[in-house]
């Protein structure tokens, strides 16, 4: 029978995964008194989520599973188990993605294997340090049990997770390679655990460690990513990942981090290569399919970074299955679903972002602004009043905002006009009203102030144009467009035109760039110019729900009604009406 999983007072720190030497051959439970033992009263405060019965002692988790291709990246740590490696290499490939869980899980799961594999150890530290497992689980049972008792608990109740972890690699060093010694030894000196290293000293001496392996050992991948992470400096680690890929171009997490270097650098342009190498090194990890969207969705690469986020949360949805996972415990999977909202709704991908919304209620995610516009797009008015209305609840500025756009969009100038008083007067004096000055604008367009409301429309486009943030996940078109149609709207086709242009400068996916310029161009009888960028249009579409596009279309179409035709076309329509 096997001995339960917390049974523990006769486990030794270097047994978590077998018996004490004496017991080994016994496998008579011990009899069961009347009264809860002291032990069994502390497992009991341990337990509060109910843990599955096959629960690995440290993550308290049911054991990993492989997953086939899930990462390329292979490294040795020192086994001789095929089983143990297996699931390391599967549990970096989890580390390098951020999903600390199943690294954490994988790396406990390859003890198993081989309880004596300090780097599998080394891994397990540094997951469990990733997912927050840093506290004692002795600091929240012992109340009420006494200082005897808690004296008595082996190493893994005292220490958190972490430590422990940390702690049985180091005792198992005598027995690993020189590269796993160094390694270990680096991230005792960075945790000040190393005997003689001085609070003031911990990265200084990681540091020179970690150079001491690289200096012996010029190709370990490990303790080139282990020195990049102590490098100083916003640009400190860049050149140590740079190195680490000319080993490796695939090494998953090289390319992760490079992918928010330059998003963080503002050049995502130098960083796409680093998303595409990071997507063929972990081709089932879903946050490789997500990462590309940071980049994506502000240098304009539409035709890929949709379908991308769709794999992700595809890939994602998969493994809450094969592995039990609650939505709630993928901390990444919210992010994820957002920004596929996000970029399903550029594309005009309507049914396909209803359909995300529906799982994202279940979740009991909200997404509001998102659910706005796609109820705005859908002409669904009643849903967008109702988003509208608990806007309200939240912020009185905000509802304003959201129920003048709605009215706008069905036509209603006098709601419009109501809604933008409330703005007006909710907004602060001090600040940036852009979304005022939006509001406004468009309204006064509408009421033969065209002049005077594109003015407006420019002040939010000058305020929102060169920032950076503004334009991720396809928002730097926005205010442009908004302009672009305004001027429409108003009859000024020079100031369309030039909205248009720019929306389209800032987002090569803008459809209603596209659609305002053919509408535009249609007008004034600039034919091939029309027809090119109804084709951009066409290509920025081609997954669009059915008749979106030629309903979007008509709008552009009626509001170009507004701008004045050329003189010549003016004189045939009148020489076509004589008698």
């Amino acid at each position: 029978m096997p001995r339960p999983p917390w049974r523990l007072l006769t486990v030794v720190a270097l047994g978590v995964f077998g018996s004490h030497p004496a017991a080994a051959d016994d496998d008579t439970p011990p009899a069961k008194s009347a009264e809860p033992t002291l032990l069994e009263r502390f497992e009991a405060r341990l337990k509060p989520r109910k843990p599955p019965a096959d629960a690995m002692p440290l993550t308290r988790l049911s054991p990993a599973k492989l997953t086939p291709d899930l990462c390329v990246y292979r490294y040795a740590v020192g086994t001789a188990s095929g089983d143990c490696q297996r699931h390391c290499d599967q549990a970096f490939g989890y580390y390098y993605s951020y999903v600390w869980m199943e690294a954490a899980r994988s790396f406990e799961t390859a003890l198993r294997h081989d309880p004596e594999c300090a780097h599998a150890w080394l891994g397990l530290h540094m997951a469990l340090a990733k997912w927050g497992k840093t506290t004692s689980p002795r600091d929240a049972a012992l109340g009420g049990l006494g200082a005897a008792f808690a004296a008595a608990l082996p190493d893994r109740f005292a220490k958190p997770p972490a430590d422990y972890a940390l702690a049985t690699a180091q005792t198992l060093m005598p027995r690993a390679s020189h590269r796993t010694q160094l390694l270990v030894r680096a991230k005792l000196q960075e945790r000040g655990l190393w005997p003689d290293t001085p609070a003031d000293e911990r990265k200084k001496r990681a540091t020179a460690t970690l150079d001491e392996l690289l200096t012996l050992h010029d190709e370990d991948e490990e303790a080139w990513f282990a020195r990049a992470q102590l490098a100083e400096g916003p640009n400190g680690a860049t050149p140590f990942y740079k190195a680490l890929l000319r080993i490796n171009p695939l090494h998953p997490g090289a390319n992760h981090e490079l992918v928010h270097f330059y998003e963080n650098a503002r050049r995502p342009a130098l960083g796409w290569p680093f998303a595409e190498k990071y997507i063929q090194s972990s081709p089932g990890v879903p946050h490789a399919f997500h990462m590309q969207s940071h980049l994506a969705t502000r240098v304009g690469k539409w035709r890929q970074t949709t379908d991308w986020s769709v794999k992700a949360v595809e890939l994602q949805r998969a493994y809450h299955q094969a592995m039990g996972v609650a939505a709630a415990d993928d901390h990444q999977f919210f992010h994820h679903l957002e920004i596929l909202t996000k970029s399903l709704l550029h594309d005009g991908r309507l049914g396909e972002a209803a359909a995300v919304r529906v799982e994202a209620k279940a979740h009991k995610y909200a997404m509001p602004v998102e659910w706005f516009r796609l109820a705005l797009a859908a002409e669904n008015w009643a849903d967008a009043q109702g988003i509208v209305e608990e806007q309200r609840k939240k912020s009185k500025a905000g509802g304003a905002y959201y129920g003048a756009q709605l009215a706008l969009a069905r036509g209603d100038l006098a709601r419009a006009t109501a809604e933008l008083d409330v703005l007006r007067q909710a907004t602060p004096g001090k600040g940036s009203p852009i979304r005022l000055w939006e509001i406004q604008g468009r309204v006064m367009c509408r009421c033969g102030q065209g002049e005077a409301g594109v003015r407006l429309l420019r002040r939010a486009v000058e305020k929102t144009k060169d920032d950076f943030n503004h334009h991720a996940w396809g928002g730097g078109a926005y205010h442009m467009e908004a302009w672009g149609l305004a001027a429409l709207e108003a009859g000024l086709a020079a100031d369309a035109e030039e909205a248009f242009q720019e929306a389209l400068a800032h987002d090569a996916g803008s459809v209603r760039g596209a659609l305002g310029l053919w509408a535009l161009c249609s007008r004034l009888g600039r034919s091939d110019e029309a027809a090119r960028y109804l084709k951009l249009a066409q290509r920025c579409w081609a997954k669009a729900d059915g008749s979106l596009l030629e309903r979007l279309q008509s709008d552009f179409t009626h509001a170009a009604e507004a701008v004045a035709l050329p003189s010549s076309a003016t004189a045939a329509d009148e020489t076509e009406g004589s008698p």
